[in-house]
């Protein structure tokens, strides 16, 4: 057969072609040869939003799902593309994250499934329909972009993003159905995006460092050696999660023992170097350094007291008792960030590992340390810490710390592009958010607030404590050379701070992970 097209009508004739090369495809496929074509591919069971227990008084916070992936988007920007490695991957992985959740949250995770009305079997949707609204539509995309923005192999892209996926979902259900009531949809979602990108990121690069022959920077040993870290102590978890022989005193230590020194044989495999002397000489290469670890050791003695304390003075408001602690993490990272920030990162990372690691000795029950950390922290639990777990330390410094952790560039990077004062204000967005501004309106509202934001107890006279607050710490540190700011920049900043405001009054989710997110991913080209 012959087919002529009409050159005055070729657009119209073009879209005929189309619609019937769509319809040949769509009527030589039967339901059932499209229902057996999609019981091939993964599938996803979709959260039930009508069973699901959530955080009790926190709002379904969805609108968090896209923080991440804003506060990832600097990969795109001009300014890091020199960056190495390129943070491209980590971007458009975050994007993907972002997108995914739409098949937990809103019930649109079609696998092939067909209804049954009447007694007749009927299919849902059109092929097309059921490929776009796939779960694991998105990697497969991602995949696709990724292979033409970066250089790396379709292989690796395409199990990249396909670990991501099934780690974000798995991840996400696992936290609903084992720690009910612990945390809104919202920030169900960060979590199972942070724990997916920072699995999947991890892995992809170990394995190309471990292709690499060249040396690598100090900067980029302490990432590698941060990311095993990360990923020895997420199976360790796994497995003894898994495993109920390992969940006793007598073979929690031993088993924990074994994971580390498998993460020092596989530190010094990829860095060539043995673990423990390197670590000796990150930690005394330089005297601001020791200066940094003793100031830290201090402080964190000085938390040890006031717990201590917190303990014995019963009369003492929580409310108080937790700002303390925000005003401590301030002296703990402002210096940090301030000198040396390569050190600051590895110090936070260990103290997150640490404390993730108590959390879960806690709820297993692993005396007698279960029994000494409940006690120590059931003085600050607030309304955000409803179900089991208790993560108001975990958050406090998790924000605190994230702009380090998301920084595009390492802080060679950003000495060699750009001068130091100017690249470090995005860095010093957990503590401006949390540290200075959310304990500013904390005192702000409770001596001078007079008017109540709509629907909440927070005042108006306290977000204004907490703009104030930011603007005076960032004119101090410009006023000692900290810090370089333009007029440019002291109009973002204020806009920036004023919005964060706005979101801390209003917003009944974590703040201590959504302002920093917020404030950071407004200030991260600077």
């Amino acid at each position: 057969m012959q087919l002529t097209v009409d050159p005055e009508s070729a657009e119209i004739t073009d879209q005929h072609v189309h619609e019937v090369e769509e319809a040949a495809l769509t009527s030589s496929l039967c339901p059932q040869q499209i229902a057996k074509m999609f019981s091939l591919l993964p599938t996803v069971t979709p959260l039930r939003l009508d069973t699901l227990t959530t955080r009790a008084g926190a709002s379904s916070g969805l609108w968090l799902v896209v923080l991440l992936p804003l506060a990832c988007s600097p990969g795109f920007y001009a300014t890091f593309m020199q960056c190495t490695p390129s943070p491209r991957l980590l971007s458009l992985l975050a994007i993907q994250a972002g997108v995914s959740g739409v098949h937990l949250y809103q019930q649109m995770c079609l696998s092939g499934k067909k209804q049954t009305t009447g007694g007749n079997q009927e299919y849902s949707s059109s092929f097309m329909l059921r490929f776009v609204t796939h779960p694991f539509t998105p990697s497969l995309v991602t995949a696709g972009v990724i292979c033409i923005l970066t250089e790396i192999h379709p292989v690796i892209a395409v199990f990249c993003t396909s670990l991501c996926a099934w780690i974000l979902y798995g991840s996400t259900q696992w936290l609903f159905r084992t720690f009910p009531g612990n945390f809104s949809l919202g920030e169900g979602a960060v979590v199972g995006q942070t724990v997916a990108l920072t699995v999947t990121c991890s892995l992809h690069n170990l394995g190309v460092h471990l292709m690499q022959t060249s040396k690598l920077s100090q900067t980029l040993e302490i990432n590698v050696f941060i990311q095993i870290a990360v990923l020895v102590l997420t199976l360790h978890v796994f497995v003894i999660h898994k495993v109920a022989a390992l969940r006793t005193p007598r073979m929690f230590l031993p088993s924990l023992c074994i994971s580390g020194v498998l993460g020092a044989a596989l530190s010094s495999l990829i860095l060539r170097k043995w673990v423990p002397l390197w670590l000796l000489d990150v930690m005394s290469s330089s005297s601001i350094r020791m200066s940094l670890l003793m100031w830290w050791g201090g402080l964190a003695l000085l938390s040890v007291l006031i717990t201590v304390l917190a303990r014995r003075k019963s009369s003492l408001a929580t409310t108080v008792l937790r700002k303390v602690y925000h005003l401590v993490i301030v002296l703990v990272f402002t210096p940090g960030l301030l000198l040396d920030p390569a050190i600051t990162h590895l110090a936070a990372a260990a103290a997150m590992m640490l404390l993730c690691l108590l959390e879960f000795v806690r709820i297993e029950g692993l005396e007698p340390v279960s029994s000494i950390i409940s006690t120590a922290f059931a003085t600050f639990l607030d309304e955000k810490d409803g179900g089991v777990l208790i993560l108001s330390h975990i958050y406090l410094l998790a924000g605190v710390a994230c702009p380090l952790w998301l920084n595009p560039c390492t802080f060679e990077d950003i000495k060699g592009t750009s001068s130091l004062p100017a690249s470090v204000l995005p860095l010093l967005a957990g503590v401006l958010s949390v540290g200075i501004g959310d304990t500013a309106a904390s005192i702000g509202g409770t001596y001078l607030g007079r008017r109540k934001w709509a629907g909440t107890r927070k005042t108006v006279e306290g977000s204004i404590c907490g703009i104030i607050a930011q603007m005076v710490v960032v004119g101090g540190l410009t006023l000692f050379n900290l810090v370089d700011v333009t007029w440019a920049i002291w109009g973002r900043l204020l806009v920036s701070t004023s919005l964060v405001a706005i979101v801390e009054a209003l917003t009944d989710q974590v703040d201590n992970i959504v302002l920093p997110l917020l404030l950071y991913t407004s200030l991260m080209d600077l």
